[in-house]
């Protein structure tokens, strides 16, 4: 029935027998259903046969860019000011210390004054605006006043609130980007430390007393930390870089010419191949019918070792190393691709902030 598809080696001291089977193989590990053998004037021998191979069409897996998004507040609204800072960074909401002089004054409190009594130790609260016939606050001199805070601001007069925006609040680090699966975020109170000045103490070791406050430096974390984790940035399409992989396969017919060891029992690998066949699908016989050695057709085998089997075909596209951590924060704890961490010094494994690594 030809099943197996393999190639018969037998001997004989006539043409026309008898033969001694010797052994059957695969010729160069391909099956072949048709097949002949020829010799040149030089008495070189070949073996001539059709088989058939499949050739893989290879390209990287592609690997979604991230989208940009803006921050959010924990009930889905968008958080306008953090999304500015996330993004671009802002020096006065990176301030601890913007509002000293209200700290000073108390400013930043909800109001409350009490006026205790000189004699008994009574206190009364002062309600804000409240003044006595005098135009004072307390009786002079039966009281004395205590000021706990003075806020001003708004109806409730909580008084005046910070912009800094602490990414130890955890509704500031709390959202985290997740647009595309190869996204790995880690929250902002890491990214803000992810650095060599992220890791300073937030109010830069000065007292909320310190004379020193109105001549303090403001900002200057962007350049050394990982403050601006959520840059603003395209979404370009996706990238081929990821696991190589098998996109197209096409099966096709090819012949080979073989040329055979001086015993003529065996295949020297010694080959070339091409894809086709005989016109009208004739079997390679027919070259015999035809009387050619080959010759006719400048089939032999030519000089080089060759295979059979057909390479992958590949594009410029190609794996990257980083196709699976590139957008990633880290790796396995919080902070491990830190600029003074051994991942980033090392092995350039450092900061993600999207914008940087999103490419063309």
């Amino acid at each position: 029935s030809k099943s197996l598809g393999m190639a018969g080696v037998a001997v004989s001291s006539y043409i026309d027998g008898p033969y001694d089977f010797i052994r059957s193989f695969y010729p160069d590990g391909n099956e072949t259903h048709d097949q002949t053998v020829y010799q040149s004037a030089n008495g070189t021998a070949y073996l001539a046969r059709t088989y058939y191979s499949t050739v893989d069409y290879i390209l990287p897996a592609p690997v979604m860019q991230p989208l940009w998004e803006s921050v959010k507040n924990p009930d889905g609204t968008n958080n306008y000011g953090l999304s500015y800072h996330r993004a671009v960074y802002e020096p006065e909401y990176d301030d601890y210390h913007d509002i000293y002089l209200q700290r000073w004054r108390t400013e930043d409190k909800p109001w409350e004054v009490k006026c205790v009594n000189k004699l008994d130790g009574t206190e009364r609260v002062v309600p804000f605006g409240t003044t006595n016939f005098d135009g004072e606050v307390c009786h002079d001199p039966t009281e004395y006043k205590i000021v706990n805070g003075q806020g001003q601001q708004g109806e409730d007069l909580l008084g005046v609130q910070t912009r800094f925006l602490d990414p130890n609040n955890a509704n500031n680090s709390w959202w985290m980007p997740s647009s595309v699966p190869s996204v790995k975020a880690q929250p902002w109170s890491k990214n803000y430390r992810d650095g060599t000045c992220g890791i300073r103490k937030l109010d830069n070791d000065m007292h909320s007393l310190d004379p020193d406050l109105d001549t303090r430096e403001i900002g200057g974390r962007e350049t050394c930390s990982n403050i601006v984790d959520n840059a603003v940035h395209p979404t370009p399409p996706d990238k081929l870089i990821g696991v190589d992989t098998i996109v197209e396969q096409r099966r096709a017919k090819f012949v080979a010419i073989s040329k055979l060891t001086e015993d003529y029992l065996d295949t020297s690998g010694i080959l070339k191949s091409f894809e086709g066949e005989m016109e009208d699908e004739q079997d390679l016989i027919s070259l015999m019918a035809m009387g050619s050695d080959g010759k006719n057709f400048g089939w032999d085998s030519g000089w080089d070792l060759a295979s059979t089997y057909k390479p992958q075909k590949f594009t410029e596209f190609t794996m990257a190393d980083d196709w699976d951590t590139r957008f990633h924060q880290y790796e396995v704890n919080y902070n491990d691709r830190a600029f003074y961490s051994l991942a980033c010094t090392l092995d350039g494994s450092c900061p993600v902030d999207f914008k940087s690594q999103v490419t063309y």
